[in-house]
């Protein structure tokens, strides 16, 4: 699959070239037919700008927007627009535009799309259409361009009418780092393709699937828009969305379990046990998934939706993922100082008999086989999933988090917090887990609750990952106030120990977010995105910012240090300017009886 995953970068690539600043266009388009409307029902992925100069007034007005034209970012704003422009010397030079020119040339609405393609070779293919409207001649003039550059640099073109419409097919020579022998890599190329109805501008991966789309500009009967899947999705994330996408997580399925068997050669005995597998775990019941986003909208200045299809029953694996909806107001014991906060309910209960019924289909018994192992050194009862673990636990995990002041890169704290029904049965679990570990952790008391102290030993940084910050410890346990608390840090987990102070429920930063959430939901989060803006910002001013992109840089790939560069970190304004455009979000999950959808947004300023 390296061949048409490479070709799918390329295009990818050449269609952000050609028609990049899908969201950053400025103009009216006419009306012409949805390209889900257009695209066949093979389609197995799909984004859309359904509105490109809607989203363009909608970014303006944003608090981003706002942000960006801010006054006081005037000197770093020019001076990333002077590097810009250096940096689009060459491109002006090659294709006759700049960065900043390519821009503002496709108006209306854009799509991309992954289509299936009956080729084991060249699995699918990509297609992007884009309305240029009154920049028609000046897209055509930039494409044009970039051909004779491939062809300069050894491409093959040729040229093919269809539908009173030239196709410019450009086919790249074979790759160096490929070897000639290499019977199990030696799948053709695919070609680039682009040509255009009017102002509507087409680039592919397939000369036939670029036709196609021609063929069927007017729409078809047989399109993206007929399936079920799609359909049911656009209900829960809505059709008219600034920006949209959709997966057809059934196709994906298929073409991995294809893909897998192909690697086997075929192996008819080996693809049926793949499909068993999928069976088995349930996957098969995944139908698609499909999201939408929009900018300045209603009391939001971003709102994200997301919907998982799964209709029916859920088998196997999808039955340990139970979230019923209930009140998840936050717990008297989370601080309203909080920075981030995230709850979910899960029927643990639940949650086991479905691993176990999945684990049994597999290897019939294997979990009890191996709690007969779960002994401590000096013997005594083996440790019981179920009853240890499971049964004590009760139906709700939360995740809190806050930065030490100052805040730094390691200064981050975290709690995570899981409610128990039988406080006094896990402090049992909790002794017999440390017995089979064989640990020894320190022992303190705090306002009466015992916490356990756990080091972590030292890990050698791995050369192979960069600057990965390394996790230093301790992790800290205790059981109180009928939960049971896994902390990265202690001071944090002593606060919400401590108690006494303001709850993250009372506060009004919180209480502003709950007026967008349901009353009962699956789950929930709320988060003050300003420290963790602040830690960014501090990291860009020292220089970490760069020095990590250095570190991250893969061999033979793109020296990501010169991205660093072009932020001038000296010319960046004081944090206040962006402070004052950032505001708190949330999100909120709900299980649906044909799948699990997702709410996120952020709160519109009044002034920033």
């Amino acid at each position: 699959m390296h061949t048409p995953m490479r070709a799918a970068f390329r295009l990818a690539l050449a269609g952000w070239v050609g028609l990049a600043g899908l969201s950053l266009v400025a103009a009216q388009s006419r009306a012409a037919t949805p390209p889900e409307n257009v695209y066949p029902d093979s389609t197995i992925a799909f984004l859309k700008v359904n509105d490109a100069s809607a989203l363009r007034e909608s970014f303006k007005q944003s608090q981003f927007g706002q942000l960006w034209n801010d006054s006081g970012l005037k000197s770093w704003r020019e001076d990333f627009a002077e590097k810009l422009n250096e940096a689009g010397k060459s491109l002006k030079a090659k294709i006759g535009v700049t960065y900043q020119e390519l821009l503002q040339l496709p108006q209306g609405p854009v799509s991309i799309a992954v289509v299936r393609r009956e080729d084991p070779k060249l699995p699918v293919a990509i297609l992007i259409t884009a309305d240029a409207g009154k920049n028609a001649s000046k897209l055509t003039e930039v494409l044009t361009k970039a051909t004779q550059q491939s062809e300069q640099a050894g491409s093959k073109v040729a040229t093919d009418t269809f539908k009173g419409a030239t196709l410019h097919v450009i086919q790249a020579p074979p790759s160096k780092d490929k070897p000639k022998d290499d019977a199990k890599d030696a799948r053709p190329e695919p070609p680039v393709v682009w040509t255009n109805q009017g102002t509507v501008f087409i680039i592919g991966s397939d000369v036939d699937a670029t036709k196609d789309l021609l063929a069927n500009a007017e729409g078809r009967t047989n399109s993206l828009a007929s399936v079920d899947s799609f359909v049911q999705t656009q209900k829960k994330v809505g059709a008219g969305a600034q920006v949209s996408w959709f997966l057809d997580l059934a196709k994906v399925i298929k073409l991995a379990a294809q893909g897998a068997a192909a690697q086997n050669k075929g192996n008819a005995a080996q693809t049926q046990q793949i499909e068993a597998i999928i069976q088995m775990t349930g996957l098969n019941g995944l139908k698609a998934a499909a999201g939408s986003f929009a900018l300045n909208t209603g009391n939001f200045d971003s709102l994200t939706k997301t919907f998982v299809y799964a209709p029916g029953a859920p088998q196997g694996l999808l039955k340990i993922f139970s979230l019923p909806r209930v009140n998840l107001r936050p717990e008297s014991w989370v601080p309203a100082s909080v920075a981030s906060y995230q709850t979910w309910s899960w029927d643990l209960d639940n949650a086991y008999t479905a691993i176990n019924d999945v684990v049994n289909m597999i290897q019939p018994g294997m979990l009890q086989v191996l709690e007969q192992q779960l002994v401590g050194p000096n013997g005594g009862e083996p440790l019981k999933f179920q009853n240890d673990i499971f049964g004590p636990l009760g139906d709700r995990i939360t995740l809190i988090s806050d930065f030490k002041k100052p805040i730094k890169e390691d200064n981050q704290r975290m709690v995570l917090a899981v409610a128990l029904e039988d406080a006094k049965a896990f402090q049992g679990t909790l002794n017999k887990l440390i017995g089979i570990a064989g640990g020894s952790p320190k022992k303190r008391e705090f306002q009466g609750t015992t916490i356990y102290d756990f080091e972590i030993p030292d890990v050698p940084n791995n050369a192979n990952l960069g600057n990965t910050r390394q996790f230093k410890g301790p992790i800290s346990v205790a059981i109180a106030k009928n939960s049971v608390f896994v902390s990265s840090e202690p001071t944090l987990l002593e606060l919400v120990l401590r108690g006494g102070g303001p709850a993250l429920a009372d506060s009004p930063d919180y209480q502003a977010i709950a007026k967008e959430i349901p009353e009962k939901a699956s789950t929930l989060s709320f988060v003050r995105p300003e420290e963790q803006a602040r830690l960014s910002y501090d990291m860009v001013k020292s220089g970490q910012f760069e020095k990590a992109l250095q570190g991250s840089a893969v061999a033979g790939g793109p020296d990501l240090g010169n991205v660093g560069k072009i932020i001038d970190k000296d010319k960046l304004p004081d944090f206040s300017i962006f402070a004052k455009y950032l505001s708190q979000g949330g999100s909120y999950g709900l299980q649906e009886e044909d799948g699990f959808s997702v709410t996120g947004f952020t709160l519109r300023k009044a002034n920033p």
